[in-house]
């Protein structure tokens, strides 16, 4: 598969702490959401090899990231910035998408992905509403006017959705 043939996926932290005593940055992955995720992330690289990783420096984004990264045989994860949840993160998601092109997982949290996601896919209303934790969503650049198609999305424990590229 060539580069830009490859999906972009968003993918949303699994299953976390409710809370740590170091804060809300500190929290990580339960033993059930790392467990889960694991499982999910062997599916998700059966489903599309990736060229790489940008995770949000937040624990349980990072710890997310490198389970995908383990299942996909990829040795290294990208923290960035621009996957923080704040305040414009939705844009700032895209514009990295966009610098990064095809073939890289982004790994950040709610409600800045779904926020993202409606971004990318415009009026495109088959995408879920909601995105659980965990759930992977691949999309296709459109060569056109720099927005997304939606390819396909699977969240832990549930059966893949795919949709029709051709329109």
């Amino acid at each position: 598969m060539s580069p830009r043939e490859l999906p972009l996926l968003l993918v949303r932290h699994a299953e976390a702490e409710e809370a740590h005593v170091l804060g809300d940055e500190a929290r990580a992955l339960t033993p059930e959401g790392r467990a889960l995720f694991r499982q999910h992330a062997r599916k998700l690289a059966r489903l599309t090899p990736l060229r790489g990783i940008l995770t949000s420096p937040l624990v349980r984004a990072v710890q997310t990231a490198e389970l995908l990264a383990e299942a996909l045989g990829l040795a290294q994860v990208d923290v960035h910035p621009a996957l923080l949840p704040k305040k414009g993160a939705a844009r700032r998601i895209l514009k990295l998408a966009h610098a990064l092109g095809p073939g890289f997982a982004l790994v950040g949290h709610n409600p800045s992905l779904e926020k993202a996601l409606a971004l990318a896919l415009g009026d495109d209303t088959r995408a879920p509403d909601k995105l659980r934790k965990g759930t992977a969503v691949a999309l296709r650049a459109l060569a056109d006017d720099g927005g997304y198609q939606l390819e396909w999305w699977a969240a832990p424990g549930r059966s893949l959705k795919r949709y029709d590229t051709q329109g």
